[in-house]
């Protein structure tokens, strides 16, 4: 019955004042971790050990050009259209050029097509491709100006979850890209930073439609690491300071087949920046010689975490999980149908990002 559920990757959300979040968590007891002051824990560190993720993370990730966000009609003299459209010009592609002029700014767009309103050659990148699309643009009844019908932006933003941090500062986060709507990720593959963030509060879900966490931080603000992949597991990066793991525990990593069903925890954070602990069942666990972002079912049995949030919400995307001492996965899907339930990515995949 479970995997006939329907289930929803958790998004890191487009963020204007408030974004959704993905949160952390914060390691109670010590026995679960190895003693960093003992000839075991030393041996280890440098080579199985991580710092446990935690700490909410603002995440920006850039384009190269300007992405195309969505369509608009442009009201002329006799009718409304939408040349980009027309042109086979999709959401989500990126405009790298116009009639070879680059472009950087909103505004590169309206000064490469009011210079040449009678066709434009435009370069797109699409999915990895780079394609050509020409473009008649359409004169604006109101400004008197020439357009393509278009709202672009440059990056896209969100919050996450650090998953872990390696002792070469390389860090994890989400189990998932970061994406946005559209016929093309545009995004995928592309750099950005990290910044510092906090959880402000939940909402419970409703049927088929997830909860949610919500959050902020200050894009304006010093970042904490450089992003450098945003991939099918994960945004990656390297940390720039300690910021990022200082406060952290460090924590064994197991491989998938260490993975049994049974009781297991992840670490989420659901208001402030202080992580907690919340017991799961890990349900299913599925045999993967390819990496894949669903490699266990997870119930969340802890009725702490249930009762403010009913379960998994978007917005706990990365969230740490934990069984016998030993980071196995993160939290990337939530099911629709119960939110009790979701899908968790095996840690053996993110560490190999």
């Amino acid at each position: 019955m479970i995997e006939t559920m329907k289930s929803r990757r958790i998004p890191a959300a487009l963020i204007l004042a408030l974004v959704l979040a993905l949160a952390v968590c914060q390691i109670a007891g010590s026995g679960a971790f190895a003693d960093e002051g003992s000839d075991f824990g030393s041996a280890y560190a440098a080579i199985e050990s991580v710092y446990l993720g935690g700490t909410p993370v603002g995440i920006v990730v850039k384009s190269d050009g300007l992405t195309v966000a969505d369509y608009v009609k442009v009201i002329t003299a006799t009718d409304a259209v939408c040349p980009a459209r027309d042109a086979g010009i999709l959401k989500g592609d990126t405009l790298i050029a116009i009639n070879g002029a680059p472009l950087k700014e909103v505004k590169d767009i309206s000064d490469a097509v009011n210079a040449s309103p009678e066709k434009v050659s435009v370069d797109i990148e699409r999915g990895g491709d780079r394609v050509v699309a020409e473009v008649v643009p359409a004169k604006d009844i109101v400004s008197g100006e020439y357009k393509l019908g278009i709202l672009v932006k440059n990056d896209i933003a969100g919050v996450g979850t650090v998953t872990f941090v390696k002792d070469d500062g390389r860090v994890c986060t989400l189990g998932h890209c970061i994406s946005d709507p559209g016929e093309n990720n545009a995004y995928k593959n592309q750099k950005g930073n990290f910044y510092r963030c906090k959880i402000l509060g939940s909402v419970k879900g409703k049927e088929n439609e997830a909860g949610v966490l919500k959050g902020v931080f200050d894009r304006n603000a010093e970042t904490t690491g450089v992003i450098d992949l945003n991939n099918d597991f994960g945004v990656y990066g390297i940390a720039t300071g300690s910021d990022m793991f200082a406060s952290r525990p460090r924590v064994m990593t197991g491989m998938r087949d260490e993975v049994v069903p049974g009781k297991a925890y992840i670490y989420t954070t659901i208001e402030g920046v202080s992580p907690k602990k919340y017991e799961i069942e890990i349900v299913k666990t599925e045999t993967q010689n390819e990496p894949s972002t669903k490699g266990m079912v997870i119930r969340v049995t802890d009725k702490a975490l249930l009762d403010v949030t009913g379960g998994i919400v978007q917005g706990m995307s990365g969230s740490p999980i934990v069984q016998n001492g030993k980071l196995v996965g993160a939290v990337t899907h939530v099911f629709l149908g119960d939110a009790a339930y979701g899908y968790g990515i095996y840690a053996e995949w993110l560490l190999k990002q």
